[in-house]
């Protein structure tokens, strides 16, 4: 019977590690990448309508460059 005390003694012992300085930084690293996912989500909106105004523009050169090249002669790209 003692040494099933003294096995589970040693389970009790084993069953707490200590945090080592790993799982310290890889820690503190998943909280750094949490914070900067939030920050990107937060942002995005705002990149969302810069790309919607980009498109936009991108879209007028476009067809402003059709449009000329009909008049001019030229071929279209």
């Amino acid at each position: 019977m003692r040494w099933i005390r003294r096995l589970l003694g040693r389970r009790r012992e084993q069953a707490r590690p200590e945090v080592t300085e790993g799982q310290v930084a890889a820690t503190a690293a998943l909280a750094r990448a949490q914070a900067a996912r939030q920050v990107a989500a937060d942002r995005r909106p705002a990149v969302d309508e810069v790309a919607c105004e980009l498109r936009a523009i991108r879209e007028r050169n476009h067809f402003a460059d059709l449009i000329r090249n009909t008049v001019l002669g030229g071929e279209a790209r």
